[in-house]
């Protein structure tokens, strides 16, 4: 049975569009070719430091796993003979080395570039998703992509190789998908990094969307499996080593609670860089618990006030999906820890500005993410990205964020009803 309908509103009527100032110069022709023009180099760079670096491409991980070699264990023991490669520490769930599988096999050059064309291609097709779902006009359309592509989380995800592509993929394909099979399959596809979904998950959770809930489950065990007869690894250790490996390699993001509690826990200078106030490492006692407590408590929080909310409306108010399928995944981030190219998932939060009549909630939806799409390059650059002043700043501004698209709930005319569930 579909989960997810788009039905035209009966009293649906034309209405002529409010002046929108701010970007009236923006979508004008000439600045839509510039910032064109300015994409290409963009995407250029990013192709290029990929071919260059890619270091966090999970090619090693999965050149082992073309040997038979559990690259979880040999990270875990070390990486004794070097054989994972720069920063490409298998973090991620299973799902994700099988579907990588096939790069394993190709020498790593080649696989560096075929894995830059097809991030490149999944946020292409995630701009054109998007765009569709929120029902911008061309000349929107035209500008989400050109803004995406202008930013700084893209080119981190295609210059070093991430997944966030794939993940985001997984939900813009939300847009097409009409049955809670296939919403639930897409919905697991993004637990392969694991730290995206939890808000999402516990929303629907609280909707009690069983089916949906149940299929998204599928892809990840079908990986376990898939390794399980792959490699020797007793099943029980190849279950937990993704977590084990990521508790060794967390780092500490740029606006999420996690930060903030252990900024909280281990006082660290609010304006110098600590080298160690910013890791999970292996601790005892509640300095090591207490940042995946806040987390899931934000989380907890966070979904049931949505789902509070969207309960409250009455039937001609109801909450349009879109607007939970923006603030959800921006939940996320500032739930659990996240680098800046995972940024790139505010998409969703930008489309719906562009939809959004003209208001003071609008204009700072637009400068939080221009924020976090372009000024944080700024402070990467002077090394300030991680000073614990900043950290707290940015999950301020990233809270306001979120709430800034929420007061949007009321403020977009859509011509078509869509339901997240």
């Amino acid at each position: 049975m579909p989960i997810m309908n788009l039905i035209a509103p009966d009293d649906a009527a034309p209405r002529t569009p409010r002046p929108d100032p701010v970007l009236r110069v923006l979508l004008s022709r000439p600045a839509l070719w510039l910032g064109t023009v300015l994409a290409a180099f963009s995407v250029v760079d990013a192709v290029r430091n990929a071919m260059l670096h890619s270091l966090d491409f999970q090619w090693s991980p999965v050149r082992l796993l073309t040997r038979h070699i559990d690259p979880w264990r040999v990270y875990l023991a070390g990486n004794p003979d070097h054989q994972i490669l720069l920063n490409q520490v298998p973090n991620y769930l299973h799902e994700l080395y099988v579907l990588l599988l096939p790069l394993g096999y190709l020498p790593y050059l080649a696989a560096k570039i075929v894995w830059a064309a097809i991030n490149l291609a999944l946020v292409l097709a995630s701009c054109a998703c998007v765009a569709r779902l929120y029902e911008l006009e061309k000349p929107k359309a035209w500008l989400l992509a050109v803004l995406v592509l202008l930013s700084t989380p893209f080119r981190v995800v295609v210059g070093n190789g991430q997944v966030t592509a794939l993940i985001l993929f997984s939900l813009a394909l939300w847009a097409v998908a009409v049955s809670s099979v296939s919403r639930g399959l897409l919905l697991g596809l993004s637990y392969a990094k694991y730290s995206v979904s939890p808000v999402l998950g516990m929303f629907l959770l609280l909707q009690r969307r069983w089916r949906l809930l149940m299929c998204s489950v599928l892809p990840p065990i079908a990986g376990f499996l898939c390794l399980k007869l792959w490699l020797p690894t007793a099943a029980w250790s190849l279950l937990l080593e993704p977590f084990r490996a990521s508790a060794h390699n967390v780092s500490p993001g740029l606006a999420n609670v996690m930060a903030v509690t252990e900024i909280v826990l281990r006082r660290p200078p609010l304006f110098h860089a600590a080298p160690d106030a910013f890791y999970l490492a292996a601790r005892a006692g509640e300095e090591g618990v207490l940042p995946y407590v806040a987390a899931l408590l934000l989380a907890g929080a966070i979904a049931g006030y949505l789902f509070w909310r969207q309960k409250k409306q009455t039937q001609k108010q109801t909450i349009d999906g879109r607007m939970l399928l923006a603030c959800l995944p921006a939940a996320g981030l500032l739930c659990f820890k996240h680098q800046i190219y995972d940024f790139l998932l505010l998409i969703f939060c930008l489309a719906l500005a562009l939809k959004a009549a003209p208001s003071a909630a609008r204009s700072l939806l637009f400068l939080a993410i221009a924020y976090f799409w372009f000024v944080e390059r700024l402070m990467h650059i002077r090394h300030w990205e991680f000073w614990p002043a900043v950290v707290m700043a940015s999950f301020l501004l990233l809270s306001a964020l979120i709430g800034a698209a929420w007061k949007l709930h009321d403020g977009v005319e859509w011509k078509t009803a869509w339901k997240l569930e």
